[in-house]
């Protein structure tokens, strides 16, 4: 199965919390981000790289400075990307492979699983 890390602004603790309920009730192995990493984004360029997939939670499509870092930094590293919700803004959006739902996510996830074929 695919390596996840799941990230976004702390504004959406409350839909980080609910995809990560998602995810746990999938059987989905995850990394997410949190605040009390003391290693702030130094913590969060580790996950990126220790995950294939990273998942933005951007209700709106907002992202702040610190989420552009994630995605430049997973772009840079070949990492798939993809977001809750389009960002409004075009050369950013360039480097997302697209836009996905929880649950597509989750149904992405599970397909690419070397299990999902009935095992």
């Amino acid at each position: 199965m695919k390596r996840l890390y799941v990230c976004g602004s702390f504004r959406f603790v409350r839909e980080m919390e609910e995809l990560e309920r998602m995810l746990k009730e999938a059987s989905i192995e995850y990394q997410i981000s949190n605040r009390i990493d003391a290693r702030g984004i130094l913590g969060c360029l580790k996950r990126i790289d220790d995950a294939d997939v990273v998942y933005i939670v951007n209700p709106g499509g907002y992202v702040g400075k610190s989420v552009c870092v994630d995605i430049g930094y997973a772009h840079a590293k070949n990492k798939l990307i993809y977001v809750m919700h389009a960002v409004d803004d075009p050369p950013l959006m360039g480097l997302i492979g697209d836009v996905l739902s929880p649950k597509a996510l989750i149904g992405f996830l599970k397909e690419t699983s070397p299990a999902a074929g009935g095992h």
